[in-house]
């Protein structure tokens, strides 16, 4: 069993990028996702090539800092000259499809371009599980034959059932559109580490922690303070510690 531990946010802040890279120094983190449009994405890049061994993605993002995209287009999704979340509606993301997928296209081109290996695609806010988004991101996959995607489906989750049922039937067409692998499921460190000590872990052929290092966040300073507790001591000994790099070979 696969369990990889990517750290969401690079580039957002020198901050996180130090906290990040000192987790995967310490082997507590295998991945990262990294913002392209965020202000510490240059300092970032400087240090991705010392960890060859972890697998590095785009972290997708349409609602925070200034677009790449310089078309006036996007102003609906703007303030200020930023993404601002609350503004990205059902109906703009309709009507703006288009140009949110030049601006993805963007971000992506631009990891490539400072010569990072892309392993895989995640997103801020997870908006690539907005089934408004769905085409979009298939457009953008495509385009970089990128074919690993962040789960969408939360596991040890305290959400309804339908919640998880949405999910994993959205989860279905996001895999099955232009072939797509994703670990069985996303979870908190939190609830991962709970169920670890309960020895209530379920069985999984791949499972993605989802932490972010450098955050100010009650519950991400906590998060962080489980990872670099000895948790690693309880895993089942079929548990494989790894990135996304190895994602199409782990066992069942």
């Amino acid at each position: 069993m696969l369990l990889i531990v990517n750290a969401d946010d690079l580039g957002a802040s020198e901050a996180i990028n130090d906290e990040t890279f000192a987790l995967m120094e310490s082997g507590l983190v295998t991945s990262a996702t990294l913002m392209a449009n965020a202000p510490a994405f240059e300092h970032a890049v400087k240090h991705i090539r010392r960890f060859p061994n972890c697998s590095f993605g785009v972290h997708l993002n349409l609602t925070a800092f200034p677009p790449l995209s310089r078309s006036t287009n996007l102003e609906p999704v703007l303030r200020n000259g930023e993404f601002f979340r609350e503004l990205l509606t059902k109906r703009l993301l309709r009507e703006l499809r288009s140009e949110l997928e030049q601006e993805l296209i963007l971000q992506v081109q631009r990891v490539f371009d400072a010569g990072v290996l892309v392993t895989h695609f995640d997103s801020h806010h997870f908006i690539h599980v907005s089934p408004h988004l769905f085409s979009v991101v298939k457009a953008v996959q495509r385009y970089f034959g990128v074919r690993k995607l962040r789960s969408t489906v939360e596991v040890l989750s305290e959400r309804r059932v339908l919640h998880t049922l949405k999910g994993r039937l959205f989860g279905y067409a996001l895999r099955k559109v232009y072939t797509t692998v994703s670990p069985d499921g996303w979870c908190e460190v939190r609830r991962f580490h709970a169920a670890l000590v309960r020895n209530a872990l379920p069985r999984f052929r791949c499972l993605e922690l989802m932490v972010h290092p450098g955050s100010r966040d009650a519950r991400d300073v906590e998060e962080i303070a489980i990872l670099r507790s000895n948790w690693q001591q309880l895993l089942p000994a079929d548990v494989q510690l790894g990135s996304y790099r190895l994602l199409r070979t782990a066992s069942p």
